[in-house]
């Protein structure tokens, strides 16, 4: 690489994480990127065949900020590659090490960097904290693992991935914003690419809204139901924005709450209205929207009409597995609540 690094801006992208951060979801991750100027944006978890093919929507632990990103149609350089086999020989290394007396100390002593690392993450964070506090907490997370598994098979994939995320770094055009996982960037900054200063950067209406809908997927015990709702089905904006598209995937999510306390016309009326709309986009919805009026339908006695449902969800171009999976057994049988 000769030491040679452009001028990168690199920020951290969370996975499923984003969806519990009201102040760094994934709408705020875009709302970053424009802030930045940046004219496209770079992702090192993926694959090019992955985003090329959208095979990466089929990931179990799904990625909202990759959804987000097709939504919004910002243009995308993607640049990761499959470890699979480095991860299951991480994995089988690790295995190795439990054999031994000398090797259970040094898997005590990461199971405590991890520990340690799951607390630090745990608060939840804006930008500047999520590029502070939790980047401060990976470094020394990794320096524990490095003292306790030495520099060799156990570090040596993650500084294989770093090396090849920098040279891909020296051939993005200006004002490219990479999007790396939060484990890489101490690494990447040390190495050259560069922290963006976020002076002046606040959340928008997209990212309010996304942290709304965002906390009613979190439902919990305490929670008031009908505050939720009204939170939810207070969001609108004008057609064609992406609150508006988030709006509407509020709507989903109240008729999840209507249906959890059995008011089914409630939340089959909303379902009607999102399909109705401009849903489909992000790509996850029509699925999901779907999915759940045949099963609100099978609850209100329309078999006829449930079996509709399923049937369109398996005819989308795209539906998330958990919709298709919901589709397939409602066409076996009528839904029903499980006791």
């Amino acid at each position: 690489m000769g030491g040679i690094i452009v001028c990168v801006k690199v920020i951290a992208g969370l996975g499923a994480l984003h969806a519990r951060l009201p102040m760094y979801n994934a709408q705020t991750v875009l709302e970053v990127v424009r802030f930045l100027g940046a004219s496209q944006v770079a992702l090192s978890g993926v694959t090019p065949e992955a985003w090329a093919s959208g095979a990466w929507r089929e990931q179990p632990d799904d990625d909202p900020l990759l959804f987000a990103l097709e939504d919004a149609r910002v243009p995308v350089v993607a640049l990761g590659e499959d470890w699979s086999a480095q991860n299951a020989e991480r994995a089988q290394m690790l295995e190795f090490l439990g054999q031994f007396p000398q090797g259970r100390e040094r898997l005590r002593q990461v199971g405590a960097a991890e520990r340690e690392l799951r607390a630090a993450l745990e608060p939840p964070q804006d930008a500047v904290g999520v590029h502070t506090l939790w980047l401060e907490a990976v470094r020394a997370y990794h320096a524990a693992v490095t003292v306790a598994l030495e520099e060799g098979p156990g570090t040596a994939h993650r500084a294989r991935r770093i090396a090849g995320l920098l040279e891909g770094a020296q051939t993005f055009e200006p004002n490219t914003v990479l999007i790396a996982d939060l484990d890489d960037m101490p690494a990447l900054v040390d190495a050259g690419l560069e922290l963006p200063d976020f002076t002046g950067f606040q959340p928008g209406e997209a990212s309010r809204f996304r942290a709304v809908v965002d906390r009613a997927y979190r439902l919990e015990p305490e929670d008031d139901l009908d505050a939720l709702v009204h939170m939810l089905l207070a969001l609108d904006a004008p057609r064609d924005t992406v609150e508006a598209r988030i709006a509407l995937e509020a709507r989903f999510a109240a008729s999840g709450l209507y249906l959890s306390v059995g008011d089914l016309e409630s939340a089959r009326d909303l379902l009607e209205a999102v399909s109705q709309g401009q849903f489909e986009r992000p790509t996850y919805l029509p699925g999901y929207v779907l999915a759940r009026l045949g099963q609100v339908r099978d609850l209100m006695q329309e078999r006829d009409r449930a079996i509709g449902a399923y049937k369109a969800v398996l005819g989308l171009a795209y539906a998330p597995p958990a919709a298709r999976e919901t589709a397939q057994h409602g066409l076996e049988a009528p839904f029903q609540f499980t006791t």
